[in-house]
């Protein structure tokens, strides 16, 4: 996909989120729209189910498929039934329908395209189809179910673990990290319920203050940040990404859709929020900051601010605001810029053997040869060399002298290593025919240089010259 289409796909992604929360603050249980509440009421749990399908069938659409109509078909399909399942069987488990979300696109799997044409003629036969329908139709549950298993898991470990003794120590850090997982995953109900957090402390302040902070100030934060040093056809979606997020940060539903693009689409920045938790934690236990909330309210499904919350604010709560948007900004630039480092090394180590091409980028042969030569140990290495389809297939006098890491990014397939015999197999496809024959003349002249015996011409025979020579002035 190039650039311009995926920025036009991508920003397909902010309408259900801007949906969402245009539907959540129009539909606000506390403020009255005029009709009676109980259909309000239900009005707003039919938008926070119903759009969130919509923003799977979005990211669908980023994801490449042989049939678009089909791909579609399938995620909406199973975004339906995974809802209807989970709201009958698991009314109080999904706080957020992120799960469901994720579940649902695991059908698209199937229906992937095939580079090969062979696969792509099988597709057409009946078992073929079915497995894709079957596939399709159950891996999605599978999946779901799958989740369900873990976070039962997850939830009677952390009954054992989060004791009163846990809570009261530094160990409690891991707290905040752990809620922004479950919040991203729509399970974040099984920690606002934990009986060692209905209390009054230090470190229950410091758990509230660091995920309050990190959602109304790190998200966006990081949003914009990684907008600045994001590529052109990347920021426009991720500016208006963090002005949604600024707006919608005390939203359940859409703070959960925002944590899980993070996480799909860039999980170092989903990993410095996670740092940036941590840190605000500390911060705050150091402070010894009040809270504005408590767990009961803490995003069941939306975030509930205790009354007159903002006109309580004391220099340390400013400061420690101020903390949330600067230590995560410097967190992400300096990763980027580790990053930035990290790919420049690899770039010039790959310019070392290909010339800073990739595979699919080199179409002149003898630059291809050279790579060749000189990740096998050069010429003199090369004992024979043969041919089979596309496959060439290599023998050398030497495997140790092979750079196999780097030879095995000179194939677009994976290049095979037969250590026993000294074999290396590879598929170059247009250009085996090619570079079969140059590797295979060169074989030719390294033998004709590595005879034991080689024919001396007959001495030049001055004598008969110099009478020659006189012979022609008489």
């Amino acid at each position: 996909m190039n650039n311009a289409n995926y920025q036009q796909r991508s920003l397909l992604l902010l309408f259900p989120l801007g949906l969402l929360a245009i539907a959540s603050f129009a539909l606000d249980k506390r403020i009255p729209i005029g009709i009676d509440f109980t259909i309000q009421n239900i009005l707003l749990e039919i938008c926070r189910t119903m759009i969130p399908g919509l923003f799977a069938v979005t990211v669908a659409c980023l994801i490449p498929t042989f049939n678009r109509f089909y791909q579609l078909f399938a995620v909406g399909l199973n975004y339906s039934l995974l809802c209807g399942i989970s709201i009958t069987f698991y009314p109080h488990l999904f706080t957020q329908p992120t799960a469901w979300v994720i579940a649902s696109l695991a059908a698209t799997m199937f229906l992937l395209p095939s580079n090969d044409l062979d696969q792509e003629a099988e597709r057409a036969s009946i078992g073929a189809t079915l497995i894709k329908v079957l596939g399709v139709l159950f891996v999605p549950a599978l999946v779901l179910l799958s989740f369900v298993v873990i976070i039962k898991n997850i939830e009677h470990s952390i009954l054992i673990t989060f004791t009163t003794v846990f809570v009261d120590s530094f160990l409690s850090c891991l707290f905040v990290p752990i809620y922004e997982i479950m919040l991203t995953l729509g399970f974040s109900s099984l920690l606002n319920s934990l009986v060692s957090l209905q209390t009054e402390s230090e470190t229950i302040h410091a758990m509230l203050n660091s995920i309050l902070l990190t959602n109304l100030f790190v998200l966006p934060t990081l949003m914009m940040v990684r907008a600045y040093l994001a590529k052109s056809y990347n920021r426009l979606f991720l500016v208006f990404l963090a002005m949604i997020t600024c707006l919608t940060s005390k939203i359940g539903s859409c703070i959960s859709v925002e944590l899980s693009i993070l996480m799909f689409f860039y999980p170092g920045t989903l990993i410095v929020l996670c740092i940036s938790s941590v840190i605000l934690f500390f911060l705050s236990l150091y402070l010894d900051l009040s809270t504005f909330t408590n767990f009961f309210m803490l995003y069941q499904p939306d975030l509930v601010l205790k009354n007159l919350a903002f006109f309580q604010l004391s220099t340390s709560h400013y400061a420690l605001m101020l903390t949330a948007v600067i230590v995560p900004a410097i967190i992400q630039v300096i990763l980027s810029k580790i990053g930035t480092v990290n790919y420049l090394k690899n770039k010039f180590k790959k310019r070392s053997i290909t010339g800073g091409l990739s595979i699919d980028e080199i179409d002149n042969p003898e630059l291809l040869l050279i790579a060749i030569l000189k990740n096998i140990g050069g010429k003199s290495n090369i004992e024979a060399v043969s041919k089979l389809g596309n496959e060439l297939i290599i023998k050398v006098f030497n495997y140790k002298l092979i750079t196999s890491r780097e030879f095995g990014k000179l194939s677009s397939k994976k290049v095979t290593f037969i250590r026993s015999i000294n074999n290396i197999k590879l598929d170059l496809g247009s250009m085996t025919n090619v570079i079969y024959t140059r590797l295979h003349n060169i074989v030719s002249d390294s033998a004709n240089y590595n005879q034991n015996e080689v024919s001396l011409s007959e001495p030049f025979n001055f004598e008969g010259y110099i009478k020659a020579q006189e012979g022609d002035k008489k």
